[in-house]
């Protein structure tokens, strides 16, 4: 027996995290320490929403915040602008500072 008026939020909607630098080489260097410490993240395109950075980012699971803001609070890379969250619902996406 189904759930009546159930909606599958994983699949109507997504959200995700990501940090911003105006450098790509921090971006690449933050990646590379979240992949050190087992962290799972990807280099993605910085959402144009987020009208910030150096056009890359890297985008990480919201259950990671903590863990990713070690590294960037050990590290202090200065060219760091900020997390963002951002969530895709129905085609659109929203963009907010987390």
């Amino acid at each position: 027996m189904g759930y009546i008026g159930y909606i599958n939020m994983e699949v109507d909607m997504e959200k995700f995290m990501f940090i911003a630098f105006r450098s790509r080489e921090h971006t690449v260097k933050f990646f590379e320490e979240m992949r050190s410490r087992g962290i799972v993240g990807t280099v993605i395109n910085t959402p144009r929403e987020a009208e910030a950075g150096c056009g890359l980012s890297v985008r990480f699971s919201p259950r990671q915040k903590n863990a990713v803001l070690s590294i960037l609070e050990r590290h202090g890379f200065s060219s760091f602008i900020g997390v963002f969250e951002a969530t895709a619902t129905d085609g659109k996406r929203f963009v907010r500072p987390a």
